[in-house]
């Protein structure tokens, strides 16, 4: 298991301890960023989390250092796309609004794997 995972996945027992029953996990990490297959996958996961639960959405991440950011272009986790540019921009992108917009509360978010990956707990509003 690479290194970046196991981190994620530490990240996501501290935060959600015993409530992980009720929790349902999303990961984009490595995906393409298709608006709609997120779109559509944010919202199965809706349907399938209890009234109360967690939603967690795990996805890439730019890095607040400009040379980190640059770095993870080319390390693990490997980000989708063949242009740089492209690549660049799925750093960027804003999962937490995303979340926001699909009618879920952002309650934590939490960085892994030397700001890399984004690990995001939300709620239903």
């Amino acid at each position: 298991m690479p290194a970046w995972r196991r981190d994620v996945e530490d990240r996501v027992a501290r935060e959600l301890g015993p409530s992980a029953a009720r929790a349902v996990t999303v990961s984009f990490v490595g995906q393409p960023a298709s608006a709609d297959a997120r779109r559509s996958a944010i919202a199965d996961a809706a349907r399938a989390l209890a009234a109360d639960g967690t939603l967690v959405v795990v996805d890439h991440n730019r890095p607040r250092r400009r040379l980190a950011a640059l770095a993870a272009l080319v390390r693990a986790p490997w980000i989708p796309g063949i242009a740089p540019a492209a690549r660049w921009r799925r750093q960027g992108h804003r999962t937490a609004r995303e979340l926001q917009d699909a009618g879920f509360r952002v309650e934590r978010l939490r960085l892994a794997a030397g700001e890399r990956v984004q690990v995001i707990f939300a709620r239903r509003t």
